[in-house]
């Protein structure tokens, strides 16, 4: 994957920004597919990891190109964050895969299920938002993080929910804990997802 330029040859920081949006809106997408059991969770294991790389690769372009060039279509501080808090957002979703791998869950259940759908929301929602970026939409912007906040309501709600059946249903320690690690990478990843709706706000009140 090369680097997007300009006319003048610098880097499309805004492009970048969109393309490692939609890498995470399909991380999250294929995510979501793989909660919903229609193939075994192991045929996700690699195709997660490849896009997680993905978008580490993206990330990596953009810190790249922010050391060659003086001006910056946002505040470079501000591009840094939006780049590094997406990519923790993908990152989660790879880790939370992983787990099925090395805590050896192999079942899915409506937690995660639920979670799943609402990471897809909440990345659907960024994509969206870094798309109006470019046009200078500014105060649109604050609709798709208004949804992102309250996503991450969901995510705070299912977790304590899903915590809560562990206690009520006590089964096999091991596995209640497995689970209840399970839930929490989960709404960290959440929380991921609403620390871009957050810098996407900054940026909102600076150049609207």
């Amino acid at each position: 994957m090369s680097m997007l330029f300009t006319k003048k040859g610098e880097a499309d920081f805004l492009q970048l920004l969109i393309k490692s949006a939609e890498n995470a809106l399909l991380t999250a997408q294929t995510f979501r597919t793989a909660m919903m059991g229609d193939k075994p969770l192991s045929d996700f294991f690699d195709v997660i990891k490849d896009l997680e790389h993905t978008g580490d690769h993206i990330t990596h372009e953009i810190f790249k190109g922010l050391n060659k060039v003086f001006i910056t279509p946002l505040d470079r501080e501000d591009i840094l964050e939006l780049a590094s808090k997406l990519d923790d957002v993908t990152d989660g979703i790879e880790a939370t895969m992983a787990r099925f791998d090395y805590l050896n869950i192999t079942r899915v259940d409506n937690v995660m299920k639920e979670f799943s759908a609402v990471i897809v929301d909440s990345c659907q929602h960024i994509l969206d938002a870094f798309k109006l970026l470019p046009k200078k939409k500014y105060m649109q912007i604050t609709e798709h993080t208004v949804q992102i906040n309250s996503l991450e309501n969901d995510g705070d709600r299912l977790m304590r929910e899903g915590i809560r059946q562990i206690f009520l249903a006590k089964k096999d320690p091991y596995e209640d804990f497995n689970l209840k690690e399970m839930y929490e990478r989960l709404e960290q990843t959440t929380d991921a997802c609403e620390d871009v709706a957050n810098i996407l706000e900054s940026v909102v009140l600076r150049y609207s």
